[in-house]
């Protein structure tokens, strides 16, 4: 690509091309590597173009404008993050133990819960939590509280409390478990003293 006079180009602009960390600066190195693109400043922003045709201006304050689909439009789309939880809590409001000492070895477990299943009784020695990505999963502790986990929703295990997961919904339940455990240490310890009614 031709050298470009940025003098005229907005600060704001400047910064999001220039800068490392700018939110368009993969769009200018694409721009020096991409012999198929030039750029030419006018009004303060910068109008990109593929083989001559208009595809692309960027402006510093304002939305970008997609004038044609183009492969460096897609450095545009923003990747989405969620949090879905920050806590020191478990699901039933315990506070969660203290990190265990030594190695940690994690563990990260895929369950298919078939529709109609009960889990045995149970508890979790090791801090744990997980995304629900499909179904519904009712968790029951001891004591009869319950927590009904839905699509997409993550949770936060009991520790040391004992409990059961039913899956009383109308498809498989397809969860994503990761454990904060250590080796030889069970993921859960079962309670078969417990009858599941």
């Amino acid at each position: 690509m031709e050298s470009i006079n940025t003098a005229n180009m907005c600060s704001h602009l400047q910064r999001k091309l220039f800068d490392a960390d700018g939110e368009y600066h993969q769009i200018w190195l694409d721009l020096q590597e991409d012999p198929e693109l030039t750029a030419v400043v006018r009004a303060r922003q910068l109008h990109i173009y593929r083989d001559g045709r208009k595809v692309l201006v960027l402006a510093g304050k304002s939305a970008p404008k997609i004038l044609r689909e183009d492969p460096i439009c897609e450095m545009l789309k923003q990747v989405e993050t969620t949090e879905l939880f920050r806590t020191s809590r478990s699901w039933d409001g315990a506070a969660l133990p203290d990190y265990p000492k030594g190695r940690p070895e994690l563990v990260a477990v895929k369950y298919v819960i078939p529709q109609g299943r009960k889990l045995g009784w149970h508890h979790h020695d090791a801090m744990n939590h997980g995304v629900l990505v499909q179904g519904e999963l009712t968790i029951v502790a001891v004591d009869g509280t319950e927590k009904v986990v839905h699509e997409d929703e993550a949770i936060v295990e009991m520790v040391g409390t004992v409990h059961h997961g039913e899956n009383r919904g109308s498809k498989p339940v397809v969860l994503y478990m990761f454990y904060l455990s250590q080796k030889g240490m069970p993921l859960s310890v079962p309670h078969p003293e417990i009858p599941i009614e």
